[in-house]
């Protein structure tokens, strides 16, 4: 009996490291410096959340190579109502979330300084949404 259970166990930690290198997988990091092609389009599929509880793995790992005077990000989800956490460098973190006059397009904009900015976005409805997320050097 004892062996029965060691075997029901392996296939289950296999299945739950698979799961974790695959979200690790579907992280985009990228690198932007002033004078990127702009705009930068990103796409990828949002989860369940609130900002409160997002995913432990960030969907965009961006990396700021120099101060920025103006970046705008917009996330556009696709019928969605999407929420979008930004957790900056020195521990700093934003969230925005879409309201009954966003509707499905939210935007969070101004200066950047240089560095490294985890992207979360998820979604009220709780479904998963195809989403775009640009970004802009564009007021």
């Amino acid at each position: 009996m004892k062996t029965l259970k060691y075997w029901l166990a392996v296939p289950t930690t296999l299945a739950v490291l698979l799961t974790n290198i695959a979200g690790v997988r579907s992280q985009q990091q990228m690198a932007l410096t002033p004078g990127f092609n702009d705009p930068m389009v990103l796409t990828g599929t949002s989860g369940d959340s609130n900002c409160g509880k997002m995913a432990a793995t960030a969907s965009h790992v961006i990396t700021l190579g120099d101060n920025f005077s103006y970046l705008r990000f917009t996330v556009d989800s696709q019928g969605g109502q999407p929420i979008l956490l930004i957790k900056g460098p020195n521990g700093s973190s934003s969230c925005v979330q879409s309201d009954k006059f966003s509707k499905s397009t939210i935007t969070d904009s101004g200066y950047w300084m240089a560095g490294t900015y985890s992207f979360y976005i998820g979604d009220h409805t709780g479904s998963p949404r195809n989403y775009s997320l640009s970004i802009t050097q564009q007021q």
